[in-house]
């Protein structure tokens, strides 16, 4: 029997019909007004919503014209395009980058001295026209005309070509790295177990899948209505347990966020999916680094920024990075003889590309970066060095991804930009290279959702349905060209969706922009010196890693999973650490009593919760842009004013 093929005209138009909606929803959402952020998650309420509506559909065709309906390789070739479209759609990939043009000169003031200190230095043709920039930051205008267009358009193209060579190269190391994680390594991906399983013909007639969808549905359906009429009653999902803690040393964890208990059920169902042994670890380093904050007040630590928590993570992401390198040094020393001989690479041949292609198209790509940001005015080195920490982190994140699946992950406001000016001191980087560095700045200061785990992520997919489904074929060498597409076409149309919105509304997310070139002009007014203490925290982040692989490889007793120690030390984990903890009882409680039966039998469960709350979560966003106002956002991790005036005043500030 020939094997149905997944990545098929059909497949790819319905992929790519997505992706203006969901480019206009997250723009409106996460930048227009400051509430939702669907892309600070891993995986994305609205991909799946839409993947939902793909599949609902296509049930109905398979009961009444089953020839013309998806097969499964279709459904995920689809998943995979909603997944790396939104991912290059969200609020730390493109809007980082559009949120910095053209406001370095249209708020330069003479209090800021922005004119004086680096207005010189900007790279005119990456840059707006000075006539275009009026009716994008004043708002109510309209950008269809001549002018707005013409002094739009050369940056646009450049930076559309700069972010495509920028995830091209993401996908070219994902190849290389792909059969040790997928086929060696065989990493558990848990983020890609509910597409994969939605595809099944089985899925939806679980009773318990139904059963978690209708309480999380519940639940968000009860908090949507009070959002809209606060007489109504709600269900609260968080409490913060740190106003309890007003004494002494344990008054030190009070500090933003504090330590909140979260409940959402997504955040639940997705958690229950992470393996056993990093549930336990992320909880219990969750408490270490709590424990770091104590011990300094008890101590009487009186040091700017202890313990150095983002400082610490970076270590920890490079740390995974040495790791990762050295358990898979035998499959790279096999590529790279493979590049050299060609004879030598006859294993390559069902890879997403050539061994040879994917080596040379990250160094072209990587070279073409650099001498992008060469042409604008950065020098050599510092490009070189930036671009060389930046794919370093985002190999660890996707690392992270593959093995843990975490709903969250990122570096706050400590990435290359600041790694480098920590090593070297900013006194010896000239303001044209710091100036030219704004806009990567503005785009590393998070790191939340940057597509290249997403392309793994599609690559395991593909390799999953072609595993378990015999009659169904994803051709990777196709699918990794249909993800560059989608990235293309989501970059572009997020562009317009920014200058669609902004000539209406006034230069949204123009903040991020004004927090870069803030930082810009701090250290040039007030150079600075090598900083030994964040390197010496980041060496200590390193060092961790690599203790506490080497204790777990050498003492099968020593059950904790140094991966967990960078994610449990990012801030957002506060809000996850208790449903980490508690669906640590819970699956220990059901693989003890139940084994792995039990288990298998609770997951539909936990995967209904998740679509549940995605599902009414999404109709409640939809409901909000339709009428202007801003409903209920289920997935908040902090609470928003309920009004779009204020929602933007939080963002702006």
């Amino acid at each position: 029997m020939t094997p149905k093929r997944g990545v098929t005209l059909r497949a790819v138009l319905i992929g790519l019909v997505f992706i203006p909606l969901n480019a206009y929803l997250v723009v409106q959402l996460e930048t227009v007004w400051g509430i939702g952020d669907p892309t600070t998650m891993t995986i994305f309420f609205n991909a799946v919503f839409c993947f939902f509506l793909v599949i609902s559909l296509n049930l109905l065709f398979l009961r009444w014209i089953p020839k013309n309906a998806l097969n499964q390789g279709e459904l995920l070739t689809i998943y995979s395009i909603l997944m790396v479209s939104i991912s290059v759609s969200g609020q730390d990939f493109t809007h980082t980058i559009f949120g910095t043009l053209g406001n370095a000169r249209w708020f330069a003031t003479p209090e800021n001295e922005w004119a004086t200190l680096f207005l010189s230095y900007l790279p005119q043709w990456l840059e707006p026209s000075e006539k275009a920039l009026e009716g994008y930051f004043s708002g109510e205008s309209s950008f269809y005309t001549s002018r707005n267009i013409k002094g739009w358009i050369q940056p646009l193209v450049w930076w559309t070509l700069f972010l495509t060579v920028l995830c091209f190269v993401m996908i070219c190391i994902n190849s290389i790295i792909r059969r040790q994680w997928v086929e060696q390594e065989r990493l558990t991906y848990p983020l890609v177990y509910l597409p994969f399983e939605m595809t099944q013909a089985y899925f939806f007639k679980n009773r318990l899948l139904w059963l978690g969808f209708g309480i999380a549905g519940a639940i968000n359906l009860l908090n949507g209505l009070n959002a809209l009429f606060p007489v109504l009653p709600e269900i609260p999902l968080s409490y913060n347990l740190a106003t309890h803690f007003i004494e002494r040393p344990w008054n030190s964890i009070r500090g933003w966020p504090g330590m909140p208990v979260q409940a959402n059920p997504f955040i639940i169902g997705l958690t229950f999916l992470i393996p056993l042994g990093l549930l336990f670890s992320c909880w219990f380093f969750y408490f270490i680094w709590k424990l770091q904050y104590i011990v300094g007040s008890m101590v009487g630590v009186n040091v700017p920024h202890y313990p150095f928590a983002d400082q610490q993570v970076l270590g920890g992401y490079l740390g995974i990075v040495v790791v990762t390198v050295w358990l898979a040094r035998k499959h790279l020393w096999r590529v790279l003889k493979g590049v050299i001989n060609s004879t030598s690479a006859s294993d390559d041949a069902t890879e997403p590309m050539r061994y040879r292609t994917a080596v040379c198209g990250t160094l072209l790509g990587i070279a073409f970066l650099i001498g992008f940001c060469y042409q604008a005015g950065m020098s050599l080195s510092f490009a070189f060095a930036f671009f060389g920490i930046y794919y370093l982190i985002l190999f660890g994140f996707t690392r992270m991804r593959a093995e843990l699946g975490p709903l969250m992950h990122g570096i706050h406001y400590f990435g290359p930009f600041q790694l480098i000016v920590a090593t070297i001191g900013s006194h010896r980087i000239s303001p044209q290279t710091l100036t030219v560095a704004a806009p990567y700045w503005t785009h590393t200061k998070e790191f939340l959702n940057k597509p290249m785990p997403a392309y793994l992520e599609s690559f395991k997919l593909a390799e999953r349905a072609n595993v378990n489904a015999g009659n169904v074929a994803i051709d990777t060498r196709r699918l990794w060209k249909v993800c560059l597409l989608a990235t293309f076409l989501s970059i572009a149309v997020t562009l317009w969706a920014f200058l669609e919105l902004g000539y209406k509304w006034g230069g949204p997310g123009a903040w991020r922009g004004n927090l870069a070139y803030n930082a810009i002009a701090r250290v040039l007014k007030q150079p600075t010196d090598p900083d030994f203490a964040q390197l010496g925290a980041t060496g200590f982040g390193i060092v961790f890693i690599l203790v506490g692989t080497a204790l777990r490889l050498r003492f099968l007793w020593w059950s904790l999973y140094p991966l967990a120690y960078p994610l449990a030390g990012y801030y957002y984990f506060n809000y996850l650490w208790f449903p980490f903890l508690v669906c640590w009882l819970v699956k220990w409680i059901t693989l003890k009593y139940g084994g792995i039966h039990g288990y298998r039998r609770a997951v539909p469960l936990f995967l209904g919760l998740v679509l549940g709350d995605f599902v009414l979560g999404c109709i409640w966003t939809i409901l909000g842009l339709l009428t202007g106002e801003a409903t209920y956002m289920f997935q908040e991790l902090v609470i928003f004013p309920q009004n779009l005036s204020a929602a933007t005043e939080y963002a702006l500030s």
